[in-house]
């Protein structure tokens, strides 16, 4: 299972729980359960907190972009995961969810293994990768828990542009319900929580779908993409080598002058003893 990368500020539990509907008669749709698929991993309470079903998610390339890229950008001021298990109900160690992306903000990080709404606070987003597998479920149930559970805002991207209506669908809650996120002026789809806009792009280095497409961070105030790992990396490297080519030009310049300066000492004392 891909792990907390990145947790902000001192530890502190939850005032209350979250308010969650009474089980009843069957509805649709419903709160969703996670189904875990052995082996599995428990904490020292019985919650669940791997499984292999989380431990592969579909898009782990992705997933790895948007978590470090995320991680990198806030640092110890966010909670961010990639497919880590959210427990909504105490005592209910099957009311949980595996989301592909979760973010969270204003709590602190003891090294939990799994994230538990009645100890830390509701997430402000949560990003589901779509396949063929999960996008029904994507769609309905776990839209409407996540919705019922109070998270902020929830996005779908569906990368071989066949599952969904639209490739990126962002929801926002309103009135405590989910409200379609609307393009912005610039007509691309914005995420409040993040202060970042959400872009999909022709790019078969993050996911292998047939359609090229794969979804990344842009800081529309930096007017730049958030980088991956590897670019970043690739970027610090060329930095360096720059840097290293303006110290050597420094040196070489440093010695030209030096080697002038000689020159011209020489020179007055020659011209001294000519005198």
């Amino acid at each position: 299972m891909s792990t907390v990368i990145q947790r902000s500020g001192q530890a502190r539990r939850a005032s209350s729980p979250v308010r969650l509907p009474q089980q009843g008669p069957s509805r649709q749709p419903q709160l969703y359960r996670h189904r875990p698929v052995p082996p599995v991993g428990v904490d020292e309470e019985g919650y669940i907190v791997e499984d292999s079903a989380a431990q592969n998610p579909p898009h782990s390339a992705l997933l790895g972009y948007l978590q470090w890229a995320l991680g990198s950008r806030y640092g110890d001021r966010a909670f961010v995961a990639a497919d880590v298990v959210l427990h909504y109900r105490l005592g209910d160690r099957n009311a949980a969810l595996a989301p592909d992306l979760l973010v969270g903000f204003g709590g602190g990080y003891k090294g939990e293994l799994s994230y538990k709404l009645w100890e830390l606070p509701v997430p402000a987003l949560v990003l589901e990768v779509l396949s063929e597998r999960t996008s029904k479920k994507d769609m309905e149930d776990k839209k409407h828990t996540y919705e019922t559970l109070g998270i902020n805002e929830y996005w779908l991207f569906d990368p071989t542009g066949e599952l969904a209506p639209t490739p990126l669908t962002g929801y926002r809650l309103c009135a405590e319900h989910y409200a379609r996120v609307r393009p912005n002026a610039a007509g691309h789809l914005a995420s409040k929580a993040l202060g970042l806009e959400l872009r999909i792009v022709e790019d078969r280095t993050f996911v292998k779908a047939a359609s090229g497409r794969t979804l990344r961070f842009f800081d529309p105030v930096a007017g730049e993409f958030l980088l991956a790992q590897d670019e970043a990396n690739a970027a610090w490297q060329q930095a360096e080598a720059r840097a290293a080519e303006a110290e050597a030009a420094y040196r070489e310049a440093e010695a030209r002058a030096a080697a002038a300066e000689a020159a011209l000492q020489a020179a007055l004392a020659a011209g001294k003893s000519g005198d």
